[in-house]
């Protein structure tokens, strides 16, 4: 679980997100931004 954690806040760092708690609220409103943020279609 740890594992997957730091994978996904790597994630948003990579995308620019400084405030990690703040990016995680905003995504988790919208199910399809995860996807944006994977770069995924």
């Amino acid at each position: 679980m740890a594992s997957l954690r730091n994978l996904a806040i790597g994630a948003l760092r990579l995308t620019g997100a400084s405030n990690i708690a703040q990016a995680i609220r905003h995504i988790s409103r919208d199910a399809t931004r995860t996807l944006t943020v994977l770069d995924l279609p």
